[in-house]
């Protein structure tokens, strides 16, 4: 009897640790599934040149740029910044530039602010970029070079003053011919006479 009791205790024993293990390893594997892999996360890398920033805030080169980033350039000749995006290509900001820009495995794509872009991506690579204006896509089929441009927002170009008044001059016929065309004849011939009058008599 106590031969059967002890045997009896052995077998619950062994079928509640065997339970146990399966269940645990149950579970891992599980876990290890339905676990997002992180390892193959796409990831992008700064080069700049001058004045750049990731979301909003000042960055340097070789600061690490995540999907979803707001990447801006100073408006301010020389300034420029590249995002190396590995297989994927890069992304090239000019002065003023200001994006959102998101990435996936074979897809590059955001929203261009203000300023303009170049994105360079191989074969299988799509591109997408939103602006204002519409969207500006690369389907893959093909390495692709797309120039993207908004003329929205802060444009970096030199402003063109006009020429002052002091430095266009009129001669006689020119003025009188502008009179005439007024109707002042009179008026158009007394400054002709007045103009030569002083070009004489220094």
């Amino acid at each position: 009897m106590k031969s059967r009791t002890f045997t009896s205790r052995s077998l619950a024993a062994f079928l509640l640790t065997a339970a146990l293990v399966f269940s645990g390893s149950f579970t891992t594997s599980t876990l290890a599934v339905a676990a997002p892999k992180t390892d193959n996360q796409v990831v992008g890398q700064l080069n700049v040149v001058g004045a750049a920033t990731i979301n909003d805030k000042k960055a340097i080169t070789g600061t690490t740029v995540f999907s979803n980033s707001r990447v801006g350039v100073a408006c301010a000749g020389g300034n420029r910044a590249t995002v190396n995006l590995g297989k994927l290509g890069r992304v090239e900001l000019a002065p003023g530039s200001q994006m959102v820009l998101k990435f996936t495995d074979g897809m590059i794509s955001g929203d261009l602010v203000m300023g303009k872009i170049v994105v360079n991506a191989p074969v299988g690579v799509k591109v997408a970029i939103n602006t204002p204006e519409g969207v500006s896509a690369s389907d893959g089929k093909e390495a692709s070079m797309l120039a993207v441009a908004t003329q929205r927002g802060v444009r970096c170009v030199p402003v063109v003053t006009s020429q002052s008044s002091s430095t266009t001059a009129l001669s006689s016929g020119a003025l009188a011919a502008i009179l005439l065309g007024a109707g002042g004849a009179a008026v158009a011939g007394a400054a002709f006479s007045s103009q030569q009058a002083s070009s004489t008599n220094p």
